[in-house]
């Protein structure tokens, strides 16, 4: 007579573990629907407001509303949704099961790019449609590659950060404060005048800038030529690893406990 499989005979593979994971992430996402909006109708929101202003939308501030909307929820939905799950006790229970960790790691990374991908994609094609801006061959791929470093250097240092963050009452609050001064001085909303040399130098190796720049020239790109600005990419690369390297090591699975 056969002996029963064990545990790790039954589990599925690498490919089909992460891919129930993803999909399993996705529909997290979906079903917090006040993240996703915020992510999706502010961006558009102010996309219209700049518009009524201006005879021609300036590539400058479509490049700062996408953005906007890829890093809201890159980070803030996102790391919220973190701390919320953790303190609810649902980390603490994925990691008792056999789940390798990186597969829930990969799985929740991979969500969260692809739904701010989908907002970025949103915003551009509010852009197109109302404003006629145009995107070429080479503006799109250069625009994927900026915008897909610049939600992976949010979303890791998103996931970072939750260690810090004591409560799912507290996650808004601090989030918010450390994601809204970076992004107003990064020009998401508009150039910053006056700003003091060192806050702009400052401002330049931090994660906001670099992809509202990269992004900004990939608009500016024509016909299939590429624009993939070393410097602002190799930030956000930078970002992106050390983000993702400090979630390994600080990251929280159990809720802090009541006092």
């Amino acid at each position: 007579m056969p002996e029963p499989a064990t545990t790790a005979e039954r589990l599925p593979g690498p490919l089909p573990a992460l891919a129930g994971q993803l999909r399993y992430q996705l529909l997290l996402l979906l079903r917090n629907p006040n993240g996703l909006m915020a992510g999706v109708v502010l961006p558009v929101l102010l996309l219209v407001l700049a518009g009524t202003q201006h005879a021609r939308l300036p590539v400058a501030t479509l490049a700062g509303r996408v953005v906007l909307g890829v890093t809201l929820i890159a980070y803030l939905t996102h790391a919220a949704g973190l701390v919320a799950a953790r303190e609810a006790g649902v980390l603490k229970r994925w990691r008792a099961t056999p789940l390798p960790r990186w597969c829930w790691f990969a799985g929740r990374i991979c969500a969260t790019l692809l739904m701010a991908l989908a907002s970025g994609a949103v915003t551009l094609l509010a852009g197109v449609t109302l404003y006629h801006a145009r995107v070429g061959a080479g503006a799109a791929l250069s625009l994927l590659a900026a915008l897909t470093l610049g939600a992976l250097a949010w979303a890791g240092v998103g996931t970072a950060v939750t260690a810090f963050i004591p409560t799912a009452e507290a996650a808004q609050p601090l989030l918010s404060l450390s994601y809204f001064p970076v992004m107003l001085l990064s020009g998401v909303l508009g150039a910053v005048a006056g700003a003091p040399g060192w806050l702009t130098a400052l401002v330049g190796d931090l994660p906001g800038r670099p992809t509202v720049d990269a992004v900004t020239r990939a608009l500016e790109a024509t016909g299939g030529t590429l624009s993939l600005p070393g410097r602002d990419l190799a930030v956000l690369a930078a970002w992106a690893v050390g983000g993702l390297l400090a979630s390994v090591a600080l990251f929280r699975w159990e809720p802090r406990a009541a006092r």
